[in-house]
């Protein structure tokens, strides 16, 4: 075959139950397409073709993000084909035995996807009644599902007795569905509506958190069992830190009766949607209890908040006392070369000989005095040694070494000399030159006022850290009694004391929280004195149990 319809066959792509898949371009679009085409032996069955045809055109009246597009429907010689949407991907069947179970967050978020486009489905009346893995399709590198094959879907009628007879009429000769995630209604061969669907859902969420089936019976007879008697093994067991919430919400999903189970998919999303946000907030084990946790988060907050304000504040204290130590420096060299000014500008018009020098060496004696200055040179025009604190000195040349400047203003230099600052200036009188004034100033003062500063803002920062800490540790010791007293309350109720009643006169969230507890107590004792209704056992028909049962033997042979 290469070509139905308009369609041009490229390859097979694989086969199901009913139909086999290929690839196939539809030259009116220029587009892949997958083309479903029903097999040689059931097409001479005139009513499984017709539903084949009619399921799957109220299939492609579906249009959902996770549920697979139906382009076209049609017959062609005899022969009916569904064209719908080719997905780039690998089913879940395949993904789960090459890898294992899914990651807690993936099969969350796939379940998500995958109970929203069953709600879709059945809000349009159609139940799909075949959800299993292989009919789920991972795309985008596992992480959007596409739920495929409503091959066996049932759309509501109006007539609710006419379509159970359809449904039955359909059912006579076959076991609709895949056994092993069948809904325990769909076993005994009795009427289903989506609450059946949302069971197989549940077998298939199972799986992917487990990696194993829910009901893994070697046998049709043993799997008919599993699925109406017996309960699967808690998720714990293959899943060690699966949330209770979520245990609770699969064992929900694979409730036996009918009636137990959620009734819509969105239900199922939004309880699902919740465990997905509770994953960012609940850690894996308990650790430090609440009241620790809580006085740490908050000291550790506050403490990087603090840190900051600390690196900020010793950052400008430290450039507040440098910029200090230069001021000063700043101010010493120039009250020098003020008071020597004049007694250069007057040798400098007296030959070499009768240059007095004398009164300019007493004034640098009287400088260095002070214990911040280690040197001090004064330099007349021509580059001689006229005054300097260091006697040896005098009558020398002077040399200018290369250091790093750290300010420069026109006849003024600052530089760094090791821990120290020197500083030059150039001796003026009456706008002209008469040489240069250099001063050495230890940096060692400033340096050790800087340390005690840093030392007395770490030990304040320190000492609000603790404030912070204690704060921290009596509020979280707040919340912790109150809800101490609510998990009390909750061990008595789930030991069936429901008689007991948080008392308190709180008018905050807590106290909310104790009137909810309060009010459900109530309602649980209201239940518990009301009468016991006991639900019949499902019953096994002519085309559930025993079907499956002859099936098996009929296989065997």
């Amino acid at each position: 075959m290469q070509v139905i319809g308009r369609y041009r066959i490229e390859e097979r792509l694989g086969e199901g139950a009913m139909a086999d898949v290929y690839r196939a371009h539809d030259p009116e679009i220029g587009r892949a397409i997958a083309i479903k085409i029903l097999k040689p032996e059931l097409r001479g069955n005139v009513e499984v073709a017709a539903r084949f045809l009619r399921e799957a055109r109220a299939a492609g009246a579906l249009s959902h993000a996770h549920i697979v597009t139906i382009h076209d429907v049609g017959e062609v010689g005899g022969i009916p084909y569904i064209a719908m949407e080719l997905l780039d991907g690998v089913p879940l069947d395949q993904h789960i035995a090459a890898q294992g179970a899914l990651s807690l967050e993936t099969a969350l978020n796939l379940g998500i996807q995958l109970a929203g486009a069953l709600d879709y489905a059945h809000a349009a009346g159609i139940v799909h009644r075949d959800i299993k893995p292989s009919n789920i399709m991972l795309c985008d590198g596992g992480q959007t599902a596409k739920l495929l094959d409503f091959g066996i879907a049932r759309v509501g009628e109006a007539d609710p007795v006419r379509a159970e007879l359809n449904a039955l009429r359909t059912q006579v000769g076959q076991v609709l569905g895949t056994p092993r995630y069948m809904s325990p209604e769909q076993a005994l061969g009795l009427a289903v509506d989506q609450r059946s669907d949302l069971f197989s859902f549940g077998a298939v969420l199972y799986e992917m958190l487990a990696g194993r089936p829910a009901f893994d019976g070697a046998s049709l007879a043993t799997l008919a069992l599993q699925i109406t008697r017996e309960k699967t093994p808690p998720l714990a067991v293959s899943l060690p830190d699966c949330p209770k919430g979520l245990q609770y919400l699969v064992d929900r999903l694979l409730a036996k009766e009918p009636a137990r189970r959620f009734a819509h998919g969105r239900d199922v999303a939004a309880l699902l949607q919740r465990e997905l946000a509770a994953l960012d907030t609940v850690p894996p084990s308990r650790g430090l209890s609440l009241r620790w946790r809580l006085s740490l988060a908050m000291a550790a907050s506050m403490g990087l908040a603090l840190l900051l304000a600390v690196w900020i504040l010793l950052d400008r204290q430290e450039r507040s006392i440098e910029q200090m130590a230069l001021a000063s420096g700043t101010t010493v060299t120039r009250f020098i070369a003020n008071n020597v000014g004049l007694r250069a500008a007057e040798n400098a018009g007296l030959p070499a000989s009768q240059q007095d020098w004398a009164p300019v060496q007493a004034f640098v004696d009287v400088a260095a005095r002070d214990p911040s200055v280690r040197h001090i040179v004064v330099i007349d025009a021509a580059g001689i040694v006229r005054g300097s604190s260091r006697p040896s000195l005098l009558g020398g040349r002077d040399a200018l070494p290369s250091e790093p400047v750290i300010a420069e203003d026109g006849n003024e230099r600052i530089s760094a000399l090791g821990t120290d600052f020197r500083f030059r200036r150039t001796i003026e009188y009456a706008g002209h030159s008469f040489g240069t004034v250099e001063l050495v100033m230890s940096g060692d003062a400033f340096r050790q006022a800087a340390r005690e500063a840093r030392w007395l803002i770490v030990a304040i920062g320190l000492g609000l850290l603790g404030v912070i800490l204690l704060i921290g540790h009596t509020v979280a010791a707040m919340v912790a009694k109150p809800l101490h007293r609510l998990k009390t309350a909750l061990e008595d109720a789930a030991a069936g004391r429901i008689g007991f009643r948080i008392s308190h006169r709180r008018n905050d969230e807590l106290g909310e929280l104790f009137d909810a507890y309060n009010d459900l107590a109530a309602t649980l004792e209201t239940m518990s004195s009301a009468p016991e209704i006991v639900a019949p056992p499902l019953e096994a028909t002519r085309v559930g149990l025993p079907l499956a049962c002859s099936e098996e033997k009929r296989l065997a042979g």
